[in-house]
């Protein structure tokens, strides 16, 4: 990953180079790129992002808690890559200031990024101190369920990967409409499509799980875990700054939603008089 990043942004880099160096190279694979250095940022960013989208499928299969916490992670970094790409548009990066909106923009962009990074730090530090709820019914057969799940995943996370790609470069030029919509953003219909496709996934295990965790608590959080990753979903598709707004609200509601499921599994501890020791630890607690 870290190699195939580099390398993106050296190629990046070259390309921008002799798009500027030679602009009258007409109807070649650099006519039209963006000639701002900074844009090829955006080509490391890119890498780094399908990597915690891989990284997201496999968290599926080990934790809910644990795969909402990589969404949030997912749509921070997208935001973060977003702030690098829009400062690469500025049409005079020295008279930056005498393009107000934007500006004001950029500056948005930078604090949201911040906002998410603090509320992911809380969910994580939420994952791993809340109390570890006891289980009277063997789990190998939901776990073994959520594997599956993940790997069909990865099948259409390269899917849409190679889709993506292959729009990019020009090979496809008509996708079907039920992946991207005319008009057809390349840049933005991989990640709408793929977090529809957690939605339905997180609802299915949803209703799976009941059967091995029917108690309150848990259906209450997972259903809200689903409405943070449909908030999550509408984000990418809304226009700025809304969109940041709305992943904020997703990612604020997702953090409520497990801090209250934290407080309710500690009373019930308290309660049952069961031992405070076992934690739900993140990647080897929380396994539903």
């Amino acid at each position: 990953m870290v190699a195939a990043a580099a390398v993106g942004f050296l190629i990046h880099l070259g390309a921008i180079a002799i798009a500027r160096l030679f602009p009258s190279l007409p109807l070649t694979v650099f006519a039209g790129i963006d000639e701002s250095p900074l844009h090829a940022v955006y080509t490391p960013f890119s890498v780094i992002l399908f990597y915690e989208v891989v990284l997201l499928v496999f968290a599926l299969a080990a934790s809910h808690t644990g795969e909402i916490a990589k969404q949030y992670q997912i749509i921070s970094l997208i935001v973060v890559r977003g702030v690098f790409k829009d400062i690469g548009g500025f049409d005079d990066l020295e008279n930056w200031l005498a393009e107000p909106a934007a500006v004001r923009a950029v500056l948005f962009d930078m604090a949201g990024a911040v906002a998410m990074f603090m509320i992911v730090t809380g969910f994580t530090l939420l994952q791993y101190v809340t109390p570890k709820m006891r289980v009277h019914r063997d789990l190998e057969g939901f776990i073994q369920l959520k594997k599956a799940v993940a790997v069909l995943l990865l099948v259409v996370l390269v899917t849409l990967a190679v889709l993506n790609l292959a729009s990019w470069a020009g090979l496809v030029v008509h996708l079907p409409e039920v992946l991207a919509p005319p008009p057809i953003d390349v840049d933005l219909f991989f990640f709408p499509r793929f977090f529809e496709f957690m939605i339905f996934t997180d609802v299915f295990l949803l209703i799976v799980s009941l059967a091995y965790h029917d108690r309150y608590e848990y259906v209450f959080r997972n259903a809200g875990f689903v409405i943070s990753t449909v908030l999550l979903r509408v984000s990418l598709s809304t226009p700025k700054p809304y969109d940041v707004v709305l992943a904020l609200t997703a990612m604020l509601y997702g953090l409520v939603v497990l801090g209250v499921f934290a407080c309710f599994a500690a009373i019930e501890r308290k309660w049952d008089g069961s031992p405070t020791a076992g934690h739900a630890g993140g990647r080897g607690g929380d396994r539903n």
